[in-house]
């Protein structure tokens, strides 16, 4: 699994786990959610979630990915930074998988 994390976004990941670990958290990771949009068209939400041995895992930089397997095409390659001036995080895939049997194409 090749998962792209900028520094700043790594140490923002960091500060979330550790703050969701002190209030009683177990074994936390990050899951990166691919949401489609439409064919071939993504966006990813990121959530903080307690590891599942049933789940695939990963660290980048320290940080632990987790991810259900049928996942794995659609978050391999993804970048994730972190946009100084708002502190929101950007996921982009740059060769996301191909959906053979989209209606639209």
């Amino acid at each position: 699994m090749n998962i792209n994390l900028s520094p700043r976004a790594a140490a923002k990941l960091h500060l979330l786990l550790y703050e969701e670990k002190k209030s009683g958290g177990h074994s936390l990771a990050v899951r990166i959610i691919p949401l489609t949009t439409g064919c071939n068209s993504l966006s990813f939400a990121l959530e903080i979630t307690e590891a599942d041995a049933r789940m695939e895992t990963v660290s980048v930089n320290g940080v632990p990915f987790v991810w259900r397997g049928d996942e794995r095409e659609w978050l391999d390659g993804v970048i994730i930074d972190l946009n100084p001036e708002n502190g929101k995080f950007s996921i982009f895939h740059p060769h996301p998988p191909s959906m053979p049997e989209c209606p639209f194409e």
